[in-house]
């Protein structure tokens, strides 16, 4: 594995040769770990997840790291809803009406 570069609660990012991966101490490591690029967004995250604060910018990818961490269950549905609206709004079609 990598080094510990930053501590906040109960999570750890470790950096890795890839970037990044976020560990939430409290969980098994297989259901309460994600793999992120970037130093500064896993910091947001981990920011996002202690505050249950809902991210209506990010990606679907994002999101998805966000449930994976976090241990709030009411949380974690509201994210997974909007992860399905965020994928759904790509789906609809709008016609002209004649």
């Amino acid at each position: 594995m990598g080094n510990q570069v930053y501590s906040k609660s109960e999570y750890l990012i470790i950096q890795v040769s890839k970037g990044f991966i976020i560990v939430n101490r409290r969980k098994k490591f297989l259901e309460g770990h994600t793999h992120i690029k970037t130093f500064n967004t896993a910091k947001y995250l981990i920011d996002l997840a202690i505050h249950n604060s809902m991210p209506y910018h990010l990606s679907p990818y994002l999101l998805t790291s966000l449930t994976r961490i976090t241990e709030n269950e009411s949380y974690k549905q509201k994210i997974l809803a909007l992860i399905t609206n965020k994928k759904n709004r790509g789906l609809r079609r709008y016609r002209r009406s004649a």
